[in-house]
């Protein structure tokens, strides 16, 4: 299950192609596997329906407050909270359907399922590449912090600044990282319950919002040293960052 880690979708095994893959080769009953049809299908359509808010209402929302000079802390903080209730509802139902699936297919049938579904990522190559994207928009800030601070002090400040945040981006994505292995390995066995998933759910959650949170404190850092006149350039290359782990632009 690759698409777990680097698919895009919010963290439900339903959402691999695989899954109803493997279903189909799996399951012979054919009213059993037409009601797990109807809860992936379900399931697509939420998530499907989840990115368009993402793009149309929070992305363009976080890009106005980002480029405006007079936005404030509040703004950023009332935007997020509405997002994470919002994400947070969909990943309650996204577990409330697993479990459902997971009803309806047999232990036999699970492990066949499993054996063919899950496919361990390499880890080092995993981290190489979330790494590489990490590395890649650091650059792109400093690029654009030495164009558009022209005071030397603020320059040599906002690099500072930005030196901080991959560090922050990385332990962010080893984080991550392992906690979506922890998924997977937690998502293998056929007798488990709600509570062993709720905590893996609730800990990335976390650690979305320990990184929206720190991007919007290096934003009003950055805006501080940056003269009014160039904070629209400068505020364009910080748009990829106000992204939840992968919206936006």
């Amino acid at each position: 299950m690759y698409f777990i880690l680097f698919g895009g979708g919010h963290e439900t095994f339903l959402l691999d192609p695989n899954m109803e893959k493997m279903v189909s080769v799996y399951v012979k009953d054919k009213d059993r596997k037409s009601e797990i049809d109807k809860l992936i299908k379900q399931v697509e359509k939420s998530e499907g329906d989840f990115q368009k808010k993402i793009k149309k209402v929070y992305d363009k929302k976080l890009v106005e407050l980002n480029m405006n000079h007079a936005s404030t802390p509040a703004d950023f903080t009332r935007e997020y909270d509405s997002f994470y209730v919002d994400l947070t509802e969909l990943l309650n139902g996204y577990l409330t359907s697993e479990l459902k699936v997971r009803s309806l297919i047999h232990p036999n049938e699970w492990d066949s399922i499993m054996n063919k579904a899950i496919k361990q990522p390499d880890e080092m190559k995993a981290r190489k590449s979330m790494l590489q994207q990490n590395q890649k928009l650091q650059d792109e800030l400093i690029l654009a912090c030495n164009k558009y601070i022209s005071d030397p002090t603020s320059r040599a400040k906002a690099n500072v600044i930005i030196g901080d945040y991959e560090i922050k981006g990385d332990n962010l994505m080893e984080a991550f990282l392992e906690m979506n292995f922890h998924y997977l390995k937690a998502l293998r066995p056929y007798k488990v319950t709600r509570a062993d998933f709720e905590p893996i759910r609730s800990k990335m959650i976390e650690l979305r919002k320990n990184y929206s949170a720190y991007i919007v404190e290096m934003r009003f850092k950055l805006m501080a040293l940056t003269p009014e006149k160039n904070w629209k350039d400068l505020s364009k290359e910080l748009n990829n960052c106000f992204a939840y782990l992968g919206a936006g632009d």
